[in-house]
C-alpha cells in the first residue's frame, strides 16, 4: 500500500508539473501592442487545485468525492477563459470604419457575423473581453459570446476580415437618403451661364460647370420618374437671355427651374415681383409679364417648397427676395430662380450634388401635393 501511495505520489506531481506547462502556454499570448502578457489567470489558484486535488488523492476514503470536485473546479476554471477583443472605429468620407482586432487568429476566424442596415451581429466561438474606444458613434452591446452593434441609421454595410493582426473590419457608408417621388410632369432646367459667361469664379471652380452637372444630374434624376426633361444648354455653350426664354415657353412645361451660384454661403431664391412703383426705365421693362401673372402664386409655393426641403436638408436658413428678373418674370409657368452658396463657401462634391439634387426633388414633391 505505501509503494502505491508513493507511486500514486510520484504521478501526481508529474501531472502537476505537466498541467501547470499547459496552463503558462495557454494564458500568455502576445497582445496588440506585441508585448507578452497573461491573461486573467491566477497561477496560484491553480497550483492550489493541483494540492487540493492532491490532498484528495492521498485520502482513499474520499477518493471519489475529490476526483468530482477536482474535475468540477477544473471545468469551471476553463470556462472563466475569455479571449481579449478591441473595438476602434475611425471616420473617412463619409465611411465609418469599424475595427474589431484580437490576438487569436482561430477565434476571430470562426466569429459567425449577420449584417443588416442598421444592426451588426457577431458570433463569436467562446466568450471574450471586450475594450472599447471612447466615444463611438454608435451602440456595442456585449453578451456572453455575442456582440451587437446597433447603428443610428440604415446604412451600407462591408465586411472584411484581415490578418497580421487577425482582425474583423466593417465599412459602414451612411445610406443616401431616398428622394421622394415626384408626379410625371415636364420639365425645363436652365443651367445658368456658360460659354465666355462664366459667372462666379473660386479657384478653379466656375459656376457655369457647377449649374450646368447640377442640371444634368437633376435632369436624369426626374427622367428616371417618368418625367419629361427639356435643359436649356447640355453644354459648355453661351445663350443669349431671349433664346433661352424662347426655349422655355416654346416647351411650355409645368416646371421652370434655374439653377445659379451666389456670391454668398446662404441659400437664395427669387420669386416674382407682383407691383412695382419705381419709376426706373429697367424695372418698368422688366416688370411682371402677362405670362407669369397666371402663374405668380403657384410659383411662390414652389419657391418655398423647395426652400423648405432645402432648409430641412442643410439646417441653415434660406433667403427669399423679390426681384424682376427677365429670366424668371417672361416664363409661362410655375418658375422658380436658385441661387446655391459660393463655391468659396461649399465644395460641390458628388456627396453635395446628390443632397442638393434630393432636397429640389423633395420639394417638387410637396409643391405637387
Amino acid at each position: 500500500m505505501q509503494t502505491l501511495f508513493k507511486n500514486l505520489f510520484n504521478s501526481m506531481n508529474l501531472l502537476k508539473l505537466s498541467l501547470l506547462v499547459i496552463f503558462k502556454k495557454m494564458y500568455q499570448q502576445p497582445s496588440v501592442e506585441g508585448t507578452l502578457r497573461y491573461r486573467k489567470i491566477n497561477f496560484f489558484t491553480t497550483s492550489a487545485l493541483f494540492q487540493f486535488a492532491l490532498f484528495g488523492f492521498m485520502n482513499m476514503k474520499r477518493y471519489t468525492i475529490f476526483i468530482i470536485a477536482f474535475f468540477t473546479l477544473t471545468a469551471s476554471l476553463f470556462a472563466q477563459i475569455k479571449t481579449d477583443v478591441f473595438l476602434r472605429f475611425s471616420k473617412q468620407e463619409g465611411i465609418i470604419r469599424v475595427v474589431l482586432e484580437s490576438a487569436d487568429e482561430e477565434f476571430m476566424n470562426k466569429a459567425k457575423i449577420v449584417t443588416s442596415p442598421s444592426k451588426i451581429k457577431i458570433e463569436f466561438p467562446g466568450p471574450f473581453n471586450l475594450t472599447a474606444q471612447q466615444d463611438i458613434p454608435f451602440e456595442a452591446m456585449p453578451e456572453d459570446r455575442i456582440l451587437v452593434i446597433n447603428l443610428k441609421e440604415q446604412d451600407e454595410i462591408k465586411v472584411l476580415r484581415l490578418s497580421s493582426p487577425p482582425r474583423l473590419v466593417f465599412d459602414i457608408r451612411k445610406g443616401e437618403k431616398q428622394a421622394a417621388s415626384v408626379l410625371s410632369r415636364v420639365f425645363v432646367i436652365d443651367a445658368g451661364h456658360g460659354g465666355y459667361d462664366f459667372g462666379i469664379i473660386a479657384g478653379n471652380t466656375r459656376e457655369k460647370d457647377i449649374t450646368l452637372n447640377l442640371a444634368k444630374e437633376l435632369g436624369t434624376t426626374l427622367s428616371k420618374k417618368g418625367n419629361k426633361v427639356f435643359l436649356t444648354r447640355k453644354a459648355d455653350q453661351y445663350l443669349s437671355l431671349i433664346d433661352r426664354i424662347n426655349f422655355v415657353n416654346g416647351k411650355k412645361p409645368d416646371v421652370f427651374i434655374s439653377l445659379h451660384s451666389s456670391m454668398t454661403k446662404d441659400f437664395v431664391f427669387y420669386i416674382p415681383v407682383t407691383k412695382d412703383s419705381s419709376t426706373d426705365e429697367v424695372v418698368d421693362f422688366y416688370s411682371l409679364s402677362a405670362r407669369q401673372k397666371k402663374y405668380i402664386k403657384k410659383s411662390k409655393t414652389l419657391s418655398d417648397s423647395i426652400g423648405k426641403a432645402m432648409k430641412e436638408e442643410f439646417k441653415i436658413d434660406v433667403i427669399y427676395r423679390g426681384m424682376p428678373l427677365p429670366m424668371l418674370h417672361s416664363a409661362g409657368a410655375p418658375s422658380v430662380f436658385i441661387e446655391f452658396p459660393s463655391p468659396n463657401f461649399a465644395v460641390y462634391d458628388q456627396q453635395f450634388r446628390t443632397r442638393l439634387i434630393n432636397a429640389i426633388m423633395n420639394g417638387f414633391a410637396a409643391y405637387g401635393q
